[in-house]
Formats: structure tokens, C-alpha cells, sequence
């Protein structure tokens, strides 16, 4: 699988090999990836009946505080999350766990409009409910008031903000605060299309399909063949170089 650290000095190997243009930045880079990534997915799965592989999702973890407040329209004690959680893809509802083994409840999860309601009846006694309201903010509820016990929760979902909720992994740490090699999450099928469309994106001020010494050679049409040879070889020269 790739992470955001080879994906980044592929791309940055790729413009290297077809321009002397050096002043493009990490950190450009691992932007527009992020934003091609969400494009690719919408493309994908606009069908929402699409089966999306896991491979698409991030895992994160936050801390959980008792808190009163009504900005979900409930008067009941509920649990809120300590930090906001990154915006995500409506391509796929968000999943939500627990790291404790200590309870033994079902999690579902509602849209905001709905967690008001949410365990009102006879049924579901021991279900947690919860929402991510306008705030950005997890909230959870839940007919059985031993649910104000949980201290942490993991919220799996594909985020818009891919590096937001990789700083907010489950396994960073602050020994382990570098997520660059973390597994970029995108599935494999799409990462050669996401590493052409950044380097013709990148590349397109410069090379434009009539060049100036009017060739008649559209140099842009030599990227793709570029970007899958070296797929195809495995090739990661000087992939590293700058690390």
C-alpha cells in the first residue's frame, strides 16, 4: 500500500524528470493529493450502491466529556467529543466503536435531525445513539446512563481532510507524531490515476500542448507514459533522496 511519503516523491521525482522546475513544495504536493482524492472518490461512488472497499477509510480516536449542552436538542446528559471531528465524504455513514471491552452495547449511529428521537422507545435499551452535529462535534446518548462511563471512542469514516484525521489516528502518539508514512487512503486501483492527474496539474504552466518551438508534440501526452512505466518497473529512483 502507499503512503503519503511515496506517493509525494513519486510525484515530485515525476515533475523532476520532465522540468527543472524545483520550487514546487512538500506541502503543495500533499495538498493537492488530499484534493484529488476526494474528486476521484466522488467519481467513483456517486452510485452510492457501490460497494467501497475499506481500503478508502480512515480510523480515529478521541477523548469524550459529560456535558449538558443543547445545540442537538436534547436535555439529557449526553457525551461530547473533546475535539471536532474533520469533515466527511456522504459517500459513506460514519461507524463508530469504542476501545473498552468493559461494555458490552451496540453503537448507531443517526442523522442530526433524528438524534433528538433517538431511544425514545421500549427497544434498544442498552444502545448508544450518536450524531455528529453542525458543530462538528461527537455526541452520544443513550437510554442506559452507565453509557456516560466511556472515556474514548473511534470514529471510522472517509474524511474529506485525509492528514486532519491522520494526526488524529489511533496510533499517533507524541513519540510517533509523523503521519507521512502512514498508508495513504485511497485504494491501489486509484493511485495511478490520482499521481497523473498531480503531475499533469502541476506540470500544465509549463508544458502546454502547442510547445514554443511549435513541434507539433503535445509534451503533456508523454506524463501518463511516464507514470505507468514506472509503476509497471517498480521504479522508485531517487524516490528518497530527499527524506
Amino acid at each position: 500500500m502507499s503512503t503519503y511519503r511515496e506517493i509525494t516523491y513519486f510525484i515530485l521525482d515525476g515533475i523532476k524528470s520532465i522540468s527543472d522546475d524545483s520550487h514546487i513544495q512538500e506541502e503543495h504536493v500533499l495538498y493537492l493529493i488530499d484534493k484529488l482524492r476526494v474528486t476521484l472518490l466522488k467519481q467513483r461512488y456517486s452510485d452510492i450502491r457501490k460497494e467501497i472497499p475499506e481500503s478508502n477509510y480512515q480510523t480515529i480516536c478521541i477523548g469524550l466529556t459529560p456535558t449538558g449542552n443543547s445545540s442537538v436538542c436534547s436535555t439529557q446528559t449526553l457525551l461530547k467529543s473533546n475535539q471536532q471531528i474533520p469533515f466527511m465524504m456522504q459517500i459513506a455513514s460514519p461507524q463508530i466503536s469504542t476501545e473498552s471491552d468493559f461494555f458490552t452495547t451496540r453503537f448507531t449511529y443517526v442523522n442530526n435531525g433524528r438524534f433528538k428521537y433517538a431511544g425514545n422507545s421500549k427497544y434498544g435499551s442498552n444502545t448508544i445513539y450518536c450524531t455528529i452535529a453542525p458543530d462538528n462535534y461527537l455526541y452520544m446518548k443513550s437510554p442506559n446512563n452507565q453509557f456516560i462511563y466511556l472515556e474514548k471512542a473511534k470514529v471510522t469514516g472517509i474524511f474529506e481532510d485525509s492528514i486532519a484525521a491522520a494526526q488524529m489516528s489511533c496510533d499517533r502518539t507524541s513519540e510517533n507524531c509523523e503521519y507521512l508514512d502512514d498508508r495513504f487512503p485511497l485504494e491501489e486501483s486509484l493511485v495511478t490515476p490520482l499521481i497523473e492527474m498531480a503531475i499533469k496539474e502541476l506540470a500544465m504552466v509549463k508544458y502546454q500542448a502547442e510547445d514554443s518551438i511549435n513541434n507539433s508534440n503535445d509534451d503533456l501526452s508523454t506524463i501518463a507514459n511516464y507514470i505507468r512505466q514506472q509503476l509497471a518497473e517498480g521504479r522508485r529512483s531517487d524516490l528518497y533522496k530527499n527524506v
